[in-house]
């Protein structure tokens, strides 16, 4: 699959799978209210910090060397089995110090989700190094449309633990177990069609111990870059639980979701270039280039468009406690949109295998984040928050392009100003 066709694909399914994904919070806000889906999505958050330490970047290790080196598939895929009977005795054990309270059936989903994510992780790596770009996202677009119809069922039923106003702690129990068995669903499918698609590569005489020094090489460099990036995406929301109340919490965590989810875009546009960058750095470059200049135009327009009409649609898909989104969400826009351009490079980085740069952009962009929020925070609340994301994901971005512009000679002009003929450009 060629490069235009794959992020055709790539991003087509994922739009519509990301549209599913915000009909499923909108429902789930509805259902859980203001205060009770703050605690959720903060719950949610820490599960995703957890599966993302425990994948150690492993994921484009998978990508890297499996690109390099075919027929390593099955040996990979021993030293991956291994790997995860570890790393679920390791997330049973971290659950049980610091998740006392999650007890029963929904302990057993707890650690149902965050290993089925760190599987569909892993999985999505060989799909990417074959370039099935189609099932793979077929699949979790499926799945998140089940999810979104049952969440639906739900919100029209009138269960009444539900609906009553001091919710529940089942109703947030009942949140984690959907979103368990869905990610479990998708986990199943993926394995089970890879292996019958490629099932010869599986017949491979297996060396796992020549192969792993070079995957951990890279994935403990690249598991650095995923952990800083996650940090950069989430350590406001400390500060913002921490010191402002909890209806200023749950519009800031709204408004940074979505923020999240304007990210798929460019995140399903790395996702593809990383793979490709791998064995044809140099073709890619100004490819790179011709992908932030579309963005450029991208995020302009939306940042036009919800300056229109965002005081007047979050407070109607979200409900009236949500008038605060709107301001949030405009002063960390632009750090959205660095952040986004930021992406783009950090996946031609992790091609040529220069992630010491990344790290030290990303580095430099969370301490930005946690220092100047140490101080601003308690003294401005939520609007600190927001602004401050915006400049220090300005610092990062900088950063990447001044190393792009060393490593490709390709000028900051050609990164931002967007030409007619770019369309025709792939």
């Amino acid at each position: 699959m060629k490069l235009k066709q794959a992020l055709l694909h790539n991003t087509g399914w994922r739009v519509i799978t990301m549209l599913f994904t915000f009909l499923n919070n909108i429902l789930i806000v509805r259902i859980l209210g203001v205060e009770a889906s703050a605690n959720f999505f903060y719950a949610l958050a820490a599960f995703t910090l957890l599966s993302t330490i425990l994948r150690i970047g492993l994921e484009n290790g998978i990508v890297y060397f499996v690109s390099k080196r075919p027929d390593k598939t099955k040996a990979v895929s021993l030293l991956i089995l291994l790997i995860l009977f570890l790393q679920t005795i390791l997330t049973i054990i971290i659950l049980n110090i610091y998740a006392k309270e999650i007890t029963g059936f929904t302990f057993l989903w707890c650690v149902v989700f965050i290993m089925s994510n760190v599987i569909v992780y892993y999985v999505s790596a060989f799909y990417q190094v074959k370039r099935m770009y189609i099932s793979l996202n077929i699949s979790a677009c499926f799945i998140v449309l089940c999810q979104t119809i049952f969440l639906y069922y739900l919100y029209i039923s009138g269960i009444d633990f539900l609906q009553n106003n001091k919710i529940s702690k089942n109703s947030n129990d009942l949140m984690l177990i959907i979103s368990g068995i869905g990610i479990l669903l998708q986990m199943i499918f993926l394995c089970f069609y890879f292996y019958k698609q490629h099932k010869n590569d599986f017949k491979l005489i297996a060396q796992t111990g020549t192969i792993t020094k070079s995957i951990f090489s890279y994935s403990l460099n690249n598991f650095g870059v995923t952990v800083l990036l996650f940090l950069v995406l989430r350590a406001d929301l400390f500060f913002v639980e921490k010191y402002c109340d909890k209806i200023a919490l749950g519009n800031y965590v709204q408004a940074a979701k979505i923020g999240q989810m304007l990210l798929v875009f460019p995140g399903l546009i790395a996702g593809v270039i990383f793979p490709f960058t791998i064995n044809a750095a140099e073709a890619l470059a100004g490819k790179v280039a011709l992908l932030c200049r579309l963005l450029t135009v991208v995020y302009f327009t939306c940042f036009i468009l919800f300056l229109l009409i965002g005081p007047y649609i979050f407070t109607w898909m979200l409900g009236g406690d949500f008038k605060l989104m709107y301001s949030i969400f405009i002063a960390s826009f632009l750090g959205v949109y660095f952040l986004s351009i930021s992406l783009l490079l950090v996946s031609y980085f992790e091609g040529v295998n220069k992630q010491v740069i990344i790290l030290w952009a990303l580095l430099i962009t969370f301490i930005i984040i946690i220092s100047a929020d140490y101080f601003l925070v308690p003294a401005y609340g939520y609007m600190a928050a927001a602004v401050i994301f915006s400049i220090a994901n300005f610092v990062g971005m900088f950063m990447l392009l001044k190393a792009f512009n060393k490593k490709t000679g390709i000028r900051l002009n050609k990164i931002f100003l967007f030409k007619l003929n770019d369309l025709n450009s792939f």
